[in-house]
């Protein structure tokens, strides 16, 4: 039988009493000795574990548990081959605990019919043993434990299939039961049902209203499936049973961001950051809202905390670091901006995307100068791309800069031999606002030859009510030579 958390920490004590106590024989059983260091692993007390580990091989060398219980260790290292080698000198091969091992090995190595044949081989012996216990009037086991372990294992590997028919034979009225519906549901979520998958968890909160996991995993396929209503309605329910649990408060945030209820994301966000203040996600939710909202200084500070707590190999870090120099164009100080952009360039971003970024920001804020000044200056380093070609002019058009800019458009104007040209939409735009009709009409036949639907996109307000194949003939009339 399992043993509660109290008689586990009871043991604990017990074994530390009696390594502290040098002259007293040690001495432990093993079933108490292996729940000890579930413990030490549970709480990452990994020197602590490790000196069970050995304590429990030197009181039981011969003990089938401990000694794959020791290969496992080995396996979670990353030591596969070692922890095979090791399984294979241990005596009884046909135990549980061996066939439990080498069918998860047969699971990792994509060999599932083996895999199958061996949890099917541990459930007989299992099924072996509890007859036993009837035979000595002892209390037998109904083998959903093992079931659970099974199933479980195989949701681990990705046998999504393999894990439904061993959860599924599990007893509705065992200590599993509801553990063995929660994996159920995700196998039926795994699988696309959805809504099979919410319908267990609602029979399971029914039983059970106050099961967190449960609300825990609704409220997480709801946000999967942008039901964000039930997904905030789960939350709070999650919420009202542990009133600190960070994955309740993160889900809500995002059903409120979802249902662009943003001034409650700010809200969870003061209460999640007094509870978890080394967590960089919330923040950078948190202040990305507030940029949109245009509260740059507030958007600042938050982004700072993300930006401290989010790992440098992290991909985010990029992403929070261009946030922040948005916080600062956006309050007309471009010099910190682009010295922000170029502390990303340690994390992979180029020169060329800095420069870029720095223009983009540039001119959303009104910094024309140094936008147009980081263009020409790429331009001149790099040259142009058709790719690059296409996001200058299009950064342009987006952000209605013509005449102010001509030595830009003298630059992306040329024809440089590039057919077809990405950008040929956008620079014959361009060159109708700034009435270069010659390059127009080039341009115009460009485009409709790269890209007829970009095209009629921007032209359609133009020459409404005509196919994009016969927009320069409606040019040739409006500017006839």
């Amino acid at each position: 039988m399992k043993k509660s958390q109290h008689e586990i920490l009871s043991l604990v004590r017990e074994y530390e009493r009696k390594l502290s106590e040098a002259s007293v024989p040690f001495w432990m059983d093993a079933p108490d000795i292996l729940d000890i260091l579930d413990y030490y692993e549970e709480q990452n007390q990994y020197f602590e574990a490790e000196l069970c580990m050995r304590l429990a091989l030197k009181l039981h060398p011969h003990d089938t548990e401990v000694l794959v219980r020791r290969a496992y260790r080995m396996k979670n290292e990353g030591k596969w081959d070692e922890a095979a080698q090791f399984v294979s000198r241990i005596p009884e091969q046909e135990s549980v605990e061996v066939q439990f091992f080498l069918a998860e090995k047969a699971l990792a190595e994509l060999r599932v019919e083996e895999a199958d044949q061996r949890f099917q081989q541990c459930l007989s012996q299992e099924a072996g043993a509890a007859f036993d216990d009837l035979e000595a009037m002892n209390t037998p086991s109904d083998g959903s434990p093992l079931l659970l372990d099974i199933g479980e294992i195989c949701m681990d590997y990705g046998c999504v299939e393999m894990a439904q028919k061993y959860l599924s034979r599990i007893k509705p009225g065992s200590p599993e039961a509801a553990r063995a519906s929660l994996d159920l549901a995700e196998c039926y979520y795994q699988y696309g049902e959805t809504s099979k998958a919410l319908e267990r968890l609602d029979t399971l909160l029914d039983a059970n209203p106050y099961h967190l996991e449960a609300w825990l995993m609704k409220a997480d396929l709801c946000n999967e499936t942008h039901q964000w209503s039930a997904c905030s309605e789960a939350s709070d329910f999650a919420l009202a049973i542990d009133p600190r649990n960070e994955k309740a408060l993160r889900l809500k945030a995002c059903a409120a961001i979802g249902l662009c209820e943003y001034d409650k994301v700010l809200e969870i966000f003061s209460q999640y950051r007094t509870l978890y203040p080394n967590d960089y996600t919330m923040a950078l939710s948190a202040g990305e809202i507030l940029l949109n909202k245009h509260q740059y200084e507030e958007a600042f500070e938050v982004l700072c905390v993300s930006n401290r707590n989010c790992p440098n190999e992290n991909p985010d870090k990029m992403r929070i670091l261009t946030d922040i120099a948005m916080t600062y164009s956006a309050r007309h100080q471009m010099k910190r901006a682009f010295d922000t952009l170029m502390g990303i360039r340690s994390l992979g971003m180029s020169y060329a995307d800095v420069l870029f970024h720095a223009a983009s920001q540039a001119f959303s804020h009104g910094e024309i100068t140094f936008g147009r000044d980081a263009v020409l200056h790429a331009i001149e380093a790099f040259g142009l791309t058709p790719e690059s070609r296409l996001n200058y002019a299009r950064l342009l058009c987006e952000n209605n800069l013509f005449g102010t800019v001509p030595e830009l458009w003298e630059r992306l104007l040329k024809d440089h031999d590039m057919h077809p040209v990405p950008a040929a939409p956008y620079l014959a735009f361009a060159a109708r606002r700034l009435m270069r009709i010659r390059e127009y009409k080039f341009w115009l036949a460009c485009a409709i030859y790269t890209d007829p639907t970009l095209t009629n996109a921007i032209f359609r307000d133009i020459y409404p009510n005509v196919l994009p194949q016969d927009f320069l003939d409606c040019a040739q009339r409006e500017f006839p030579e």
